[in-house]
C-alpha cells in the first residue's frame, strides 16, 4: 500500500526523457511523471495512438525500406530502357545518382532506390504537365476535340497559348533575349572612409564603431560625425604627405668618370712647363 503512494501510475514518461511531450510546457505544479501521466490520459490532447515505448512485436506495425512501390518504379524505369539503374543498387557504385544527396540515415541500397524512385516520379509529373500544356495549345488552335470539361474550358479560355509579348520594352527580363545594358559604377559605400576625398560627405565613421579611429584621441566636445570626419581628414593628409616624401621611391644617380689618355696628359704637362719658362 505504501509503495502505491510513492510510485507513479502507468502510463507516464520516465523522468529524464528529453523527447517531445504535447502540451507539457503548459502544465505546472506537479512532477514530471504525474504531469505526463495526466497528459497521456487526457482525451483533449492530440497525441499518438501508441506509446513511445510500446511493444512493436505484438502488432503488425512494421516498416520495410525501401517500400515496394519505390522498387516497382525503379524496375519499371529499367524495363523502359535505362541500362544503368536497377534495384538493388550495389554498394560502392561511384557514378551519379539523382537526388541521392537528399537522402541520408539509411543503407546505400535503400537510399539509392528511394532517390531513384523520387526522381522518376518528378520526371513523370513534369512530362505529364508538358503533355497537358501541349494539348491545351492544340485545343486552342483547333487541332483536337475536348475530352472533358477541363479541356472545354481550356479551349475557350480568354488567354491563348503560347502567350505573345505585349510589352516589348520589358523584353530585357527574358533570359533568352540578350540586351545591352549600361555598365554600373561601383557603389560609393565600397570605398573605405579612410581614403575618401576630404570633401566627401560620407567621410566619417558611424556612431557606435568600437574600433580604432586614427587621430581621434585628441578630439572631443563635438558630435561623433564631426569628430571622426576631422580625424579622418588629418589621417588622409598625413598619409598622402608621407606617401609622396618618406615612402616615395629613391632615385639613385651614378656619376661616371671619363678616362683621359696618358698621352694627352703628357702634352698638357709639356705646354704648361713651356709657358712657365717663357714668363719666368
Amino acid at each position: 500500500m505504501a509503495l502505491d503512494l510513492v510510485s507513479i501510475a502507468q502510463p507516464h514518461y520516465i523522468p529524464g526523457y528529453t523527447g517531445h511531450c504535447p502540451e507539457y510546457k503548459y502544465r505546472i505544479g506537479d512532477t514530471y511523471g504525474s504531469t505526463t501521466h495526466k497528459i497521456l490520459l487526457d482525451p483533449s490532447v492530440n497525441h499518438s495512438e501508441r506509446l513511445v515505448l510500446s511493444d512493436r512485436t505484438a502488432d503488425d506495425f512494421q516498416i520495410f525500406r525501401p517500400p515496394q512501390q519505390a522498387i516497382d518504379v525503379v524496375n519499371a524505369r529499367f524495363r523502359n530502357g535505362d541500362p544503368v539503374y536497377k534495384h538493388p543498387m550495389i554498394p560502392g557504385y561511384e557514378g551519379f545518382l539523382p537526388r541521392l544527396n537528399a537522402h541520408f540515415g539509411q543503407r546505400y541500397t535503400v537510399a539509392a532506390t528511394e532517390a531513384l524512385s523520387e526522381f522518376q516520379k518528378l520526371q513523370l509529373n513534369q512530362r505529364s504537365a508538358r503533355n497537358q500544356l501541349e494539348r491545351v495549345v492544340d485545343l486552342q488552335a483547333g487541332k483536337g476535340q475536348p475530352w472533358n470539361l477541363v479541356d472545354r474550358f481550356s479551349a475557350t479560355a480568354e488567354f491563348k497559348l503560347p502567350l505573345v509579348v505585349v510589352r516589348p520594352e520589358c523584353a530585357g527580363i527574358l533570359r533568352d533575349l540578350p540586351m545591352d545594358e549600361p555598365k554600373l559604377s561601383p557603389a560609393s559605400h565600397s570605398i573605405s572612409p579612410y581614403f575618401m576625398e576630404d570633401s566627401d560627405p560620407q567621410k566619417y565613421i558611424k556612431k557606435g564603431f568600437a574600433g580604432h579611429v586614427p587621430y581621434g584621441f585628441q578630439r572631443f566636445g563635438d558630435s561623433s560625425k564631426k569628430v571622426t570626419n576631422s580625424a579622418l581628414c588629418d589621417f588622409s593628409s598625413n598619409y598622402r604627405r608621407r606617401q609622396s616624401t618618406e615612402w616615395a621611391p629613391v632615385n639613385v644617380v651614378k656619376y661616371v668618370l671619363i678616362p683621359i689618355m696618358l698621352k694627352e696628359l703628357y702634352i698638357i704637362d709639356f705646354y704648361m712647363k713651356l709657358i712657365i719658362v717663357l714668363f719666368a
